[in-house]
């Protein structure tokens, strides 16, 4: 993975479909709940229910609602919008705020490669000069099927 890069990111707002999960349990394919909601964007309903998509049309995953041991947490997938009007009932909301991220790049066939990514983000955390996480609003951007951009919040 490529050494990550310093932002800052502006707030905006990202509609779509929520689960309360844990890291754990996304690793272990019996009890993921993410792939769910993965096909059925893929499946291109939530693109019918928000038709007017920013940010190119590119899909979110937005973690958030962390625990205190920062295991379990709530994922929003779903695209950013430009305003509340534009979220048709059944479909969550999210404003993500302003803050400061680490960008992360996982390159090859996704979700695979953004699951590797994770765990060698976790890793990077680890070290002893590395930036304290927020634990606030992480967020995955999908550019196209073989790139995805990380963004974890920093204090």
């Amino acid at each position: 993975m490529e050494r990550p890069i310093l932002t800052r990111e502006w707030g905006f707002l990202v509609a779509g479909y929520v689960v309360h999960t844990s890291h754990s349990a996304e690793t272990d394919p019996s009890r993921a709940r993410l792939p769910e909601l993965w096909a059925r964007v893929e499946g291109g309903v939530l693109e019918r229910a928000l038709p007017r998509r920013m940010a190119g049309g590119k899909p979110f995953v937005v973690y958030h609602s962390y625990d205190a041991d920062q295991d379990r947490c709530a994922m929003l997938v779903g695209y950013q919008v430009r305003g509340l009007e534009d979220v048709p009932d059944g479909i969550a909301a999210l404003n993500v705020p302003p803050g400061r991220y680490l960008m992360f790049t996982a390159q090859g066939p996704q979700p695979q490669s953004a699951r590797r990514a994770w765990g060698e983000i976790q890793a990077y955390f680890r070290q002893p000069r590395a930036p304290r996480r927020a634990y606030s609003f992480d967020f995955e951007v999908y550019e196209h099927p073989l790139r995805a951009s990380i963004f974890v919040a920093i204090r």
